[in-house]
């Protein structure tokens, strides 16, 4: 009887959390809108991130309550001797934040630590293209999401080239945070979480075309609006889109028209980036 007792005692356990953490979540973010960041920390952001600026009163300090949220829940790890500064937290935290500012109090579920290495890390990675053949090698990268480990990995060094060059296309922080809300779902496929059975549709067919848009550009040598990167594979289609989306916003709705609005409507964000 007693072992029954226990079972119970815990499954109720887990429904309680499973049911009242979002609602908690949801409390604190709002306990913290009514808190502003330091003054010092709000200095960094007009200082380095041009959207800070152009948000809405409202918006910043929606971005603010979910900053100190991320920074409350994330464990941040300096790697290969860099030393982590409130800077350097508050960075990767406040474009991560942007990135979901209209995605609710816990956009990425999955993610617990975030490793920061000062440059692009060296990682072994072990590829079968055949099928048969397995074959490893050393490749050098800026950034990586894992889907299993709870770990995401930034170059600092990258990100500072990335703050001086907003309009290049190029972001490793939303990259890499666009793979985590892919991963909202249960599965890095390109399909981050959506509402309705008809978004998913929609999102599937206008990404699909467009994949094979970018492919066939590519293959006949055609300028790209959007990334050549986006080609590996569908994942990073949908990051390096949002890469796009944010940082070129403009030529992306004049090249390709559907996959803007479809990611404005499931980021609920416009482009705001104009410097």
């Amino acid at each position: 009887m007693l072992p029954t007792a226990i079972v119970l005692t815990i499954l109720l356990g887990i429904i309680a959390y499973i049911w009242g953490y979002p609602h908690w979540l949801d409390w604190r973010e709002k306990q913290l809108f009514q808190r502003p960041l330091p003054p010092h920390w709000q200095a960094i952001l007009g200082d380095r991130l041009p959207f800070y600026a152009q948000l809405s009163p409202q918006q910043r300090q929606k971005l603010e309550a979910k900053i100190q949220l991320f920074l409350q829940q994330k464990q941040f790890i300096g790697c290969n001797d860099f030393v982590l500064t409130d800077e350097v937290r508050l960075v990767i935290a406040a474009q991560a934040c942007y990135l979901a500012l209209e995605l609710g109090s816990n956009p990425y579920p999955r993610l617990d630590t975030i490793l920061v290495y000062p440059d692009a890390f060296q990682v072994r990675q072990i590829t079968s293209p055949d099928g048969y053949v397995v074959e490893e090698e050393d490749t050098v990268r800026a950034g990586e999401s894992w889907d299993r480990a709870g770990q995401l990995i930034l170059a600092w060094g990258t990100i500072a080239w990335d703050l001086e060059r907003w309009q290049d296309g190029h972001n490793v922080i939303f990259h890499e945070f666009a793979h985590q809300l892919d991963m909202g779902d249960g599965a890095m496929n390109g399909v981050p979480k959506l509402g309705r059975r008809n978004d998913y549709q929609r999102w599937q067919s206008i990404f699909a075309s467009e994949y094979q848009q970018l492919l066939s550009q590519l293959e006949n040598n055609l300028p790209t609006v959007i990334d050549p990167y986006g080609a590996t594979n569908p994942c990073e289609f949908f990051a390096v889109v949002t890469e796009t989306f944010f940082e070129k916003g403009q030529e992306l709705q004049h090249n390709h028209g559907q996959l803007y609005q479809v990611l404005r409507k499931y980021y609920c964000l416009e482009p705001l980036i104009n410097c």
